[in-house]
């Protein structure tokens, strides 16, 4: 027999779909999650529901839209009582309060009253600054699951960096030296998110010719831990912006339209606070023709403006505390709280324009593109394949571009594009056609995956 709860909330029909919202609302707030069963009378008969090609779709898209935040779970079933069509809603959440309509429930035995003032205050003033619980959960992960080459490369750079003293002496000390073990010896989702070798995250990348998507262009899914989701994107950024040459001596230095550290300050922003817990959802980095979107889902704690961070009239709220202390003594962060204000800084020194949005599902922050950088782009492509024709004919062997590289990875075989570019100054493009070059004439061979390997050099 169906009976109504605290957790459990029955409605006749979708008639009555605001009222189940309402409910979920006053359910997450009492116990963080309930369920609503809809072609259920309230005094447990089954009436059944007719449910057709869009009946959930348009559920689900009315919670969206309506119940604020968006709990991290959202499940809508078709299922079958007593021979009997019924929709079932379950919602799981911790980040009360929540509301539903712009108005704020608390759920009492099987009815949901309206918080007043001095309730919600008290909610507001009890939230938790942090996320903490999620990254502490335990997942049916284990050490053996962990990519233990991203994990030694990390404890070797915060030791160097002096962030930590600590020698490296097992995947499961170092990972307890980090906090991203549960007790029973599994990973906690912080752990594996972070070193996961089974691809815990997805992130979407996209390049479009003009400032539409309806235009086609490039749309890209990749998956991997944070850590190799974060060069991805760094590195798929870098690959479609715009860089002009300027001679300093007898050298060309390539600069590009957006200060790379700049970006680079945002990227790993949309990493360290991103609301991991949220389904369906995805970071996101999008290269338009006059602009770069770097989204990721989940709002800036408690709404504050990154201009107080970036000012220090406030601290850093850090909603992924492990995450974020890992990703510092790794050096992706050099102190909380401090990347909004580089990025400010960084733009305002070479005139960037910028803007960011701050909204319940998520935080987007843009970059505008300098357009003068395009054809700066183009002459300086055509200029270097005109270049490595003229260098191809005079002689058969490697030219001064070519024997830098090989140079590099003599020293580092781990070296990416990315770090080639920046020593030799020039674009990753173009570093990485000479690598291709160089390893179709058989100079240089890759052993590995991109992201783990390494090269050798003949």
């Amino acid at each position: 027999m169906w009976k109504e709860n605290e957790k459990l909330e029955l409605k006749k029909s979708l008639a009555q779909l605001k009222e189940g919202v309402i409910s979920l609302s006053a359910m997450l707030n009492k116990g963080h999650g309930g369920e609503a069963y809809f072609g259920i009378n309230d005094d447990g008969r089954v009436i059944g529901l007719d449910i057709g090609k869009k009946t959930i779709a348009d559920v689900t898209h009315e919670i969206q839209n309506n119940l604020k935040p968006l709990p991290y779970n959202v499940q809508v079933k078709e299922i079958e009582e007593e021979g009997k069509k019924v929709l079932r809603v379950l919602v799981e959440g911790d980040d009360t309060p929540y509301s539903a309509y712009g108005r704020y429930y608390i759920r009492i035995n099987d009815a949901d009253i309206v918080m007043n003032s001095d309730q919600l205050e008290k909610y507001f003033a009890e939230k938790e600054n942090t996320y903490s619980k999620w990254e502490e959960q335990e997942t049916t992960y284990g050490i053996n699951d962990i990519n233990e080459d991203l994990l030694i490369d990390c404890i070797r750079t915060a030791n160097d960096k002096g962030r930590i003293e600590y020698v490296y002496k097992n995947a499961e000390d170092a990972l307890n030296k980090l906090g991203l073990l549960a007790e029973s010896g599994h990973l906690n989702n912080a752990g594996w998110y972070l070193f996961g070798n089974n691809k815990p995250l997805m992130i979407k990348e996209a390049n479009y010719p003009t400032d539409s998507r309806s235009e086609f262009g490039e749309i890209k899914e990749f998956r991997g831990n944070i850590l190799e989701c974060m060069k991805e994107a760094m590195s798929y950024i870098q690959n479609h912006i715009s860089y002009k040459a300027n001679i300093v001596g007898f050298q060309r230095e390539e600069v590009p339209e957006i200060p790379l550290r700049a970006i680079r300050e945002i990227v790993v922003n949309s990493f360290a606070h991103c609301s991991y817990a949220v389904k369906g959802d995805f970071n996101q980095y999008i290269v338009y023709r006059s602009q770069i979107s770097i989204y990721n889902p989940g709002p800036i704690l408690k709404g504050i403006d990154p201009l107080k961070f970036a000012s220090g009239h406030v601290g850093s709220k850090i909603r992924n505390v492990l995450i974020a202390n890992t990703l510092f003594k790794y050096g992706y962060i050099d102190a909380f709280g401090t990347g909004f204000d580089r990025t400010f800084t960084l733009c305002a020194n070479d005139n960037i324009r910028y803007r960011y949005q701050n909204s319940e599902f998520g935080f987007t922050f843009i970059f505008y593109r300098n357009l003068d950088f395009l054809s700066d782009r183009i002459n300086d492509r055509i200029s270097d394949r005109i270049n490595d024709r003229i260098n191809d004919r005079i002689n058969d062997r490697i030219n001064s571009l070519d024997q830098a590289i090989l140079d590099i990875l003599k020293t580092n075989k781990y070296a990416t594009t990315t770090e080639i570019a920046k020593e030799t100054k020039k674009s990753v493009t173009t570093i990485q056609r000479h690598i291709d070059s160089l390893t179709k004439a058989g100079k240089v061979t890759r052993h590995g995956s991109r992201k783990t390997g390494y090269w050798e050099v003949n």
